[in-house]
């Protein structure tokens, strides 16, 4: 009997990546909840192994908190939050010993990132993990996608887009033409995020009527805008805000002492960004600003300048892997979330290009893979960040040029 498959779609790095194993800077399961699913949880129960048996006994509890199928039991985490069935080489103790078909969802699936769209399964990574993060962020070519076919009992969880039926059928035109916006390499990263800002508003304030046909005519209106010089020219002429910037980082300073931040890895970079904008006190009030003015363009400009397609391919990554335009309430929200993404990881790498007086690959891939951790594993971590915009009416599209801008 011939196997059944499924269709899926992925970008090409998926093809390429392999777990490293004890050889990785960090551990999966470090500072998470890990969830065992009730058929994975049954066989750790009638497991034989003598080492293995008492072990899974003691450290793999059921969730009797309201859980599911899916979420029917929890691994312990030790003192140092790291799982309790790893070995001394840091590599988990159930797949050398059982195999891999004794892994839990959860354990199996990760990083991988699995969603579909239109009855086509799409697989991403997310950059939480350190080598996913350097076969993303380290193409120099960009991220080209491909389309393949897997066998259809692949394991993984299937997250069903929430999407309306008008939603999903301008979903495909908004993703072309955010994707090809982002990987156009004739203007400026900032000036890409610019103008997707603002056909994003223009989108919002269509007519609900026929808005398919409208669509067409916006995404071919600002082809022919980014093609324009005199246009591209004037939206890099919109005013900067560093004290925005400073200001949020005072924020993430404050959250930072009442957040709980398992990631030892994220609180050296967040501890090198605070030190190398001389906010534990060294500069005050203007001499701040003149400092990160400073920094940006003596520490950071240089190797971005070069580097450009590291933050290329963090933004492409992120609107696909997140169904992007569509991922939050609005458009608008969505688009605000991209931004402050974005910035929160340029905050960091200015402070951190100060800190070491440069930057390296080996630092912007600490900084974007330990931060991704730290939001993935935490979300009130990046929830706090956008009320407090939101209280102050920070979301707005001018709000965000701002950000992006400084």
């Amino acid at each position: 009997m011939k196997k059944q498959t499924r269709e899926i779609i992925l970008p090409e790095y998926m093809k390429q990546f392999q777990c490293i194993g004890s050889s990785c800077e960090d551990t999966c399961c470090a500072g998470w909840g890990v969830i065992v699913d009730k058929d994975t949880f049954n066989k750790y129960r009638g497991t034989k192994h003598p080492e293995l048996k008492p072990l899974l006994k003691e450290n793999v509890t059921r969730n009797r908190s309201g859980g599911s199928d899916a979420t029917y039991a929890k691994i312990k985490m030790d003192d140092a939050e790291s799982c309790t069935l790893l070995d001394e080489d840091r590599l988990c103790k159930i797949q050398k010993e059982l195999g891999p078909e004794f892994l839990s969802n959860t354990c199996a699936v990760y990083p991988r990132n699995l969603n579909i769209v239109d009855g086509v399964v799409e697989k991403t990574a997310t950059l939480s993990c350190p080598e996913v993060a350097r076969l993303v962020l380290l193409n120099d070519r960009g991220i080209d996608f491909v389309q393949e076919v897997e066998p259809s009992d692949t394991k993984g969880f299937l997250q069903k887009n929430s999407m309306s039926k008008e939603q999903q059928e301008l979903f495909w035109d908004l993703r072309i033409f955010t994707i090809r916006t982002l990987q156009n390499r004739t203007i400026s990263i900032e000036n890409r995020l610019i103008v997707l800002g603002l056909f994003l508003k223009k989108f919002d304030e269509l007519d609900s009527g026929n808005k398919s046909e409208k669509l067409l005519s916006l995404i071919q209106e600002f082809d022919r805008k980014i093609d324009n010089k005199i246009f591209i020219e004037s939206i890099s002429q919109l005013p900067s805000n560093i004290s925005f910037q400073i200001n949020l980082c005072k924020s993430l300073l404050k959250y930072r002492t009442t957040s709980p931040i398992s990631s030892k890895r994220y609180i050296e970079c967040f501890d090198e960004m605070v030190k190398g904008l001389g906010l534990n006190g060294e500069h005050d009030g203007a001499e701040v600003i003149q400092h990160y003015q400073n920094v940006y363009e003596t520490n950071y400009k240089p190797f971005f300048e070069d580097h450009a397609y590291i933050l290329e391919n963090y933004l492409v990554n992120y609107v696909f892997m997140n169904l992007f335009p569509f991922n939050k309430k609005t458009v608008t929200d969505s688009f605000a979330m991209l931004i402050i993404n974005f910035s929160m990881i340029k905050l960091h790498l200015i402070g951190m290009a100060k800190y070491h007086e440069g930057l390296s690959v080996e630092l912007v891939i600490k900084l974007v893979q330990s931060y991704s951790k730290t939001i993935d594993h935490n979300a009130n971590y990046l929830e706090n960040v956008e009320n407090l915009m939101k209280e102050h009416g920070y979301t707005t599209l001018a709000h965000m040029v701002v950000l992006v801008r400084s």
